[in-house]
């Protein structure tokens, strides 16, 4: 009998951590819209995905802790924390609160001086960075720092150089981060900045001027993927003789930091010796 009561419990357990499904829609609480591109993830994990243009997730949180904790977020909006067992196997509906925002205030005398920060070029050694297929990496993230200076400027765009892709158009939410050395921190943006990128090679240029960017000191930039539209068969990349798959890769530099997140609330990954070939156009 005990031995049954035994087999039955690590039935049950294996079917639970096998079935750990998180679904739902995240809605704003003002005035409940749905919020798109919100991020739900178990932190710390690669588990994590962001929500459609309705508001509606599908998070598969296989073999987790029930215990686990995750994060749902948005930019602009003060972030939730909940367990896998509070959420797991049920529709949620779940209103974010948009956050105080408290903007210091800063005078810039006019200029017209401009100049580049960041990597111009790129290290053939170094190799590519990027992503690969179509939905499985929705929420994967991909930058660099970059040291603007003591004095603040204005960010007037971003460049960064494709090896290729696959899309007619990728889509991409910018973030712009803290950080000091390794240690990735506090999101400086107040809203989501929604970018994309056409080319399929090549330095690929995405305007900042109309969102008066206005930043110093060190800066962790990073394009988040959220979404492509136009996939062209005959650009695939080749993994074997068998798979062919659609992509988006960057040219990286040599002794310039890669920053990387595997999953919306993933541990940050960083590099010293090569990462991704992007730099800014500021105005000082």
């Amino acid at each position: 009998m005990r031995i049954f009561l035994i087999v039955l419990f690590y039935l049950s357990l294996t079917i639970n951590l096998q079935s750990q499904i998180i679904y739902g829609r995240i809605l704003g609480s003002e005035n409940g819209e749905p919020l798109e591109y919100a991020s739900i993830g178990i932190v710390n994990t690669s588990f994590g995905v962001i929500t459609d243009e309705n508001g509606y997730f599908k998070l598969e949180a296989r073999e987790q802790d029930p215990s686990s904790k995750v994060r749902v977020s948005m930019i602009g909006y003060k972030p939730q924390l909940f367990t896998i067992k509070e959420l797991e196997n049920r529709e949620n509906i779940i209103k974010l609160i948009i956050s105080p925002i408290e903007i210091a205030e800063i005078i810039i005398k006019p200029t017209t001086k401009e100049r580049k920060v960041g990597k111009t070029g790129h290290n053939k050694k170094c190799g590519l960075s990027g992503w690969g297929g179509l939905n499985e990496r929705k929420g994967y993230e991909i930058g660099t720092n970059i040291e603007l200076g003591d004095q603040p400027v204005i960010i007037k765009s971003l460049h960064i150089q494709l090896h290729r892709q696959s899309f007619d158009t990728s889509f991409y939410r910018l973030h712009i981060r803290e950080i000091n050395d390794t240690i990735v921190t506090n999101e400086l943006l107040t809203g989501n900045i929604i970018v994309s990128i056409t080319n399929e090679s090549g330095w690929a240029k995405i305007d900042l001027d109309e969102y008066n960017l206005v930043h110093s000191g060190e800066i962790a930039i990073t394009l988040e993927w959220l979404r492509v539209a136009g996939n062209n068969t005959d650009r695939a990349m080749k993994i074997n003789d068998r798979i062919h798959d659609a992509y988006i890769l960057f040219k990286n530099q040599k002794n310039h930091y890669g920053i990387y997140r595997w999953g919306t609330e993933a541990k940050w990954t960083i590099t010293k010796t090569c990462g991704p070939s992007i730099y800014l156009t500021i105005k000082e």
